[in-house]
């Protein structure tokens, strides 16, 4: 899928089948490109979209027909995405139905911290560790210039570092009216 294709349902699918109206699979791509954008892959993007804008939870074989998908690559995005917390899965509640059902979690800090913990946070620290690493080797002040470069880059990581824990410490309160009220006062909070 691409970022400029147009989605539709799946037109063999009785009109009681189709997943979203039109218009709200037309909003799919920007899942997409978002998703794509921080480091998944398109399908996963869409799969997610899908799953986010559906009323009711899917299973993958739906997925599959409303996107246009693959069993394979359904599947393995759905696994990358639970991976970072951004879908859950569960057996149907309809006992005639033995299928597992796929929904997107509520809770999109959660996500966002989950990406943070797996994957920014040891790129930042590696990077600080570096710059670290040679501002040690070479404390004295004959390469000014590239020194200055360097505690740059170890502040602009400490800020990153502080950035990602807030929201990990945030997620793990909880969600609601809280991250409401962190909204309306982090401006105030941020004034230097």
């Amino acid at each position: 899928m691409t970022g400029k294709q147009t989605i539709t349902t799946n037109p063999d699918l009785p009109t009681e089948e189709h997943i979203l109206t039109e218009e709200l699979m037309q909003e799919i791509p920007v899942f997409e490109n978002f998703l794509h954008k921080i480091g998944f892959k398109r399908n996963e993007g869409a799969s997610y979209g899908l799953l986010v804008l559906s009323e009711r939870p899917l299973s993958s074989e739906e997925i599959e027909k409303a996107l246009g998908l693959s069993q394979s690559a359904v599947s393995q995005g759905l696994k990358k995405l639970a991976l970072y917390g951004a879908v859950e899965t569960r057996e149907s509640r309809d006992p005639l139905k033995r299928v597992k059902e796929h929904l997107a979690k509520e809770d999109s800090l959660a996500i966002v911290s989950s990406v943070f913990r797996k994957r920014e946070q040891e790129t930042i620290e590696e990077f600080k560790k570096m710059a670290t690493r040679l501002l040690a080797k070479d404390p004295s002040e004959q390469n000014v210039v590239r020194n200055r470069r360097l505690r740059s880059i170890v502040s602009t990581c400490e800020i990153a570092e502080a950035v990602m824990n807030f929201v990990i410490s945030l997620a793990g309160i909880g969600h609601g009216q809280f991250y409401e009220d962190v909204v309306a006062n982090l401006p105030k909070m941020l004034e230097l």
